[in-house]
């Protein structure tokens, strides 16, 4: 049976459909905002954990859950700042905020199986004083919004100008990003979300090497070449960027999503699961949501590593495929604990292996059934809030293992492959309101990730599903994040990383699509084996919200790259200047 996932989406669909039971339980996601979920992060830790059914490693978050995270401060004496944080949850996703009671809208209330609210609407849903020939920006955050009986609509556009130089080569950087977004809802159980936007960008020196060596932009994949004349620029890169998706509510517990969108299973800066580093893709999900559990399910079609590069394409990019499932659990509002499993594989003609649709089996049970011809990963998660200041929080990934190999001394077997995170945050840090401090530690070791079917590794567009350093690498990150005033962050980030790259056809284990097949030696792997190479990347920035959605960003970053191959050497100084309009800002540290 060919393309069993989309089969499968129908069928279920179709069948389920006919039997919901009316719901809020699922609904439309905020953007993979990096930034964003820093602030939502401290109001968790700061409220206690937040409510108990908000699951904060399963990201991107639910705006109807954000909204009930913001009622939880809604009856605290905060500061002026946090109240402005808060006021910004509720403008950005008004449809799940009561509006005034004069009857011109509808009511978009959230419930499922935890918690009903209902909020003062005369408080919380921000009228515009001056619309725009009262047709445009009613409220503060949406350009153009309907909201009648089963149906509303959220229309807003997508913009990011900015241009900056990159010192080392005397090279100018710009971004040109324009697109538009919708969501919306019919009826209390199918919504939808898409946003599209077409981008020319000249990046800097690091992800133009990278860019020209994979032949795809990181997180964008495919690119055509572009030319400036007024920046002087003849590397630049011009590429379309979409996520959209339909979801269904199938009764009070359960919600599906179709389409195409990024995920991020992790509490810290990286994942060792799942991160947004690579191009999004089509995939089927589910998310389960009853008592203290949140448990999601991912089905998904990814891209395959050999197709060729840049231009003139004559066939279709080859297909591969992945399951995989993340199981939170939270004994109480402080404790998360997470069991995740993934599976890569391809077969002959584009199959799905149909075996992995079962939602709740072990991947890796399946796997030996059918003679273990697929990557399968493991892994456990936890995360611990402490006194409404602190967050320790950490992820373990396996690959495989050889116990036999470890007890008999032989840690350094290729085969024993798996990685671990550590981190802490620290909200209010020294007693210094809105300043937060994190520090997080990655540790992945040589071949984790990688498989000896180039078709089964762990990527998706030649770009890793997980860190972006794929495996064999030591990681250090020092984070901080001041919001002086309501409308201004100050932020700055120390990353020291560790690897050891490839050299000709010997694969040391870091870069994931090279077969494992062809690795350096059974014995005597180690962390950061290969060539031996550090990168050393700072940032800091201030970015100003000079009106709702509307930021004016300033930023510098130095990337210093040392080899043992000096060829292999490269520096990057770049500060850049800009404009963004309801889009995040995507910073590749790596």
């Amino acid at each position: 049976m060919k393309r069993g996932l989309y089969v499968y989406a129908m069928v279920l669909g179709f069948c389920l459909t006919a039997f919901v039971v009316p719901s809020w339980g699922q609904n439309i996601l905020t953007e993979m905002d990096h930034d964003a979920h820093g602030r939502y992060d401290r109001m968790i830790i700061l409220s206690g954990g937040g409510d108990s059914s908000l699951h904060s490693a399963i990201k991107p978050f639910l705006r109807s859950d954000l909204v009930v995270l913001a009622n939880t401060f809604s009856d605290l004496a905060i500061s002026p700042i946090t109240q402005h944080q808060v006021q910004n949850i509720y403008n950005q996703n008004n449809e799940f905020v009561v509006p005034a009671a004069d009857g011109n809208s509808s009511f978009h209330g959230y419930l499922d199986s935890i918690i009903s609210f209902s909020i003062d609407g005369a408080n919380r849903y921000q009228r515009s004083k001056h619309p725009l020939w009262n047709a445009f920006y009613k409220t503060p955050e949406q350009f153009f919004e309907v909201d009648v009986k089963d149906f509303y609509l959220r229309v807003n556009p997508i913009l990011h100008v900015a241009v900056g130089k990159e010192t080392q080569e005397s090279a100018t950087t710009f971004y040109n990003q324009r697109g538009i977004s919708l969501r919306g809802g019919v009826g209390k159980n199918v919504f939808f979300q898409t946003s599209f936007y077409d981008s020319q960008v000249a990046f800097p020196n690091y992800i133009n090497q990278y860019t020209d060596s994979l032949g795809v932009v990181p997180g964008a994949a495919l690119y055509k070449n572009f030319n400036s004349k007024l920046f002087d620029v003849d590397n630049g890169r011009d590429f379309l960027l979409a996520t959209a998706y339909i979801g269904v509510n199938f009764g009070k517990y359960i919600g599906m999503q179709l389409g195409h969108n990024q995920f991020f299973i992790g509490d810290g800066i990286r994942s060792l699961f799942i991160s947004d580093f690579s191009t999004p893709y089509f995939s089927l999900k589910f998310n389960t949501r009853i008592w203290k559990f949140h448990y999601q399910n991912i089905f998904a079609e990814i891209s395959a590593d050999n197709f060729m590069v840049v231009n003139g394409y004559s066939e279709p990019v080859p297909k591969k495929y992945m399951a995989a499932h993340y199981l939170s659990y939270k004994p109480n509002k402080t404790l998360s604990l997470g069991l995740f499993e993934s599976v890569v594989f391809d077969r002959d003609n584009n199959q799905f292996e149909l075996q992995y649709l079962n939602p709740i089996i072990l991947y890796r049970t399946v796997e030996g059934w059918i003679g273990s011809p697929d990557n399968v990963l493991l892994g456990l998660s936890f995360r611990q809030d402490i006194k409404r200041c602190l967050s320790i929080y950490g992820q373990f990934i396996l690959d495989d293992i050889s116990f036999s190999q470890i007890f008999d001394g032989h840690l350094d077997w290729w085969g024993n492959k798996f990685g671990y995170q550590l981190g802490g945050k620290y909200i209010n840090a020294f007693g210094i309101n809105m300043l937060d401090l994190q520090v997080e530690w990655n540790r992945v070791r040589p071949y984790t990730y990688s498989h000896y079917d180039s078709q089964a590794n762990y990527s998706n567009y030649k770009q890793t599903l997980a860190h972006p350093l794929g495996g064999n690498f030591n990681e250090i990150i020092l984070s901080g994040r001041y919001q002086a005033t309501e409308k201004l962050l100050i932020k700055s980030q120390l990353s020291f990383m560790t690897t050891g790259e490839d050299m000709d056809s010997i694969s040391y284990g870091s870069n994931v699509i090279f077969p494992n097949t062809s690795r350096q030696g059974d014995y005597g792997n180690h962390v950061a084996q290969g060539i031996a190479t550090t990168i050393f990347y700072w940032s800091s920035g201030m970015v100003y919200e000079l009106t709702p959605g509307l930021f004016l960003d300033g930023r510098i970053a130095i990337r210093n790259k040392v080899s043992d191959l000096t060829e292999r050497n490269l520096k990057t100084s770049l500060f850049q200047f800009g404009v963004r309009v309801n889009l995040a800002y995507r910073e590749d540290v790596f």
